[in-house]
């Protein structure tokens, strides 16, 4: 019994690796394109030191089979600002430009201008990973429990409200 659980896990484990990278953006491989994301990328590279830390890490938990929160020990108190969360996403996810918008009672509002990375070329796991990340990290701000992400709908991800609670209901096959 126990053999077969491990192989299903295995299984689900390489379905969902595999989902992940086949939907790669095929433009990162493109040096002529530089955009400021891949210049920060590219000067963390040279000066060596670690991007910006955000307040967890989403990892997937084997035995439930959902994606989780994982509390980050290398994460900086000194960046607890809407602004600065926002620049740490966008150096540890270049690809996808994060703009604060407004609050409102308990909600951060936040804008993706261009979401097709996001939406169409992270799949399902890598979108949700992200969501999971900008919801924890935004949530950790005093008085906000909801994130809500406006951002054009595509095959991966959905904008809409998003609170610690929806990623702890869900599992990642959802």
């Amino acid at each position: 019994m126990k053999k077969f659980s491990l192989f299903r896990t295995l299984a689900a484990s390489l379905c969902i690796m595999t989902a992940f990278v086949s939907c790669r953006n095929e433009y990162r491989d493109n040096d002529s394109e530089q955009t400021p994301g891949n210049v920060a990328g590219e000067i963390t590279e040279d000066m060596g030191a670690l991007l910006p830390a955000l307040p967890y890490i989403a990892a997937f938990d084997e035995t439930s089979e959902r994606l989780i929160a994982e509390k980050n020990p290398d994460f900086d108190r000194a960046l607890l600002t809407a602004d600065d969360l926002a620049q740490a996403l966008m150096t540890n996810y270049p690809e996808i430009t994060i703009e604060v918008d407004s609050v409102s009672n308990n909600t951060l509002h936040l804008q993706i201008p261009d979401a097709r990375y996001l939406t169409q070329q992270m799949g399902s796991s890598g979108a949700q990973m992200y969501l999971l990340e900008a919801t924890y990290a935004f949530t950790e701000l005093p008085g906000i429990s909801s994130v809500n992400f406006r951002f054009e709908e595509g095959d991966h991800a959905l904008p809409g409200t998003y609170t610690r609670e929806r990623f702890k209901e869900r599992s990642i096959a959802h």
